[in-house]
């Protein structure tokens, strides 16, 4: 494995790893297709009724189903802050790091008050990065990537 192409690629600058996210490997896709098959092959308009909207549950699903599969957080990188939705990635971009954590102001208030940093751990990834390096960080989540998915 290139552990620098996966760091200049797949490692998001706040630390999120796109091998591990469900956008990016299609899991959100391929569960919201299987909801939807199940949904038109048995139904479940008696189960639903009275309790939520079943063409709007059906219409969302199939959003989802049709949804593409991230390209990646690096790959989305515009040149400008008026044509980036993400602060995080334009500033690392704009101040030339890969990583947050090359920072010295890391972990800065907008990677503390970022929902998604939190919810995925982003800020503990990076610490564990600086820690233990890229290469055994890899190592050590795409060892968990591959056991969780196993079957």
């Amino acid at each position: 494995m290139n552990y620098e192409h996966e760091k200049s690629q797949y490692i998001s600058f706040c630390g999120s790893y796109c091998h591990q996210c469900d956008w990016f490997t299609g899991k959100i896709r391929k569960t919201a297709k299987t909801a939807l098959d199940m949904i038109r092959e048995y139904g479940f308009k008696r189960l639903f009724e009275g309790k939520i909207d079943n063409d709007n549950l059906i219409k969302g699903l199939e959003i989802l189903s049709e949804s593409g599969i991230c390209s990646g957080c690096k790959s989305e990188i515009a040149k400008t802050p008026e044509e980036d939705w993400c602060r995080i990635r334009q500033c690392c971009f704009k101040r030339g790091f890969e990583l947050c954590n090359e920072c010295s102001e890391f972990p800065c208030e907008i990677l503390k008050n970022n929902p998604g940093v939190i919810k995925f751990h982003c800020i503990e990834n990076l610490m564990e990065i600086k820690a233990i390096g890229i290469e055994n960080w890899i190592k050590k989540r795409w060892t968990d990537f591959v056991v969780k998915n196993k079957d």
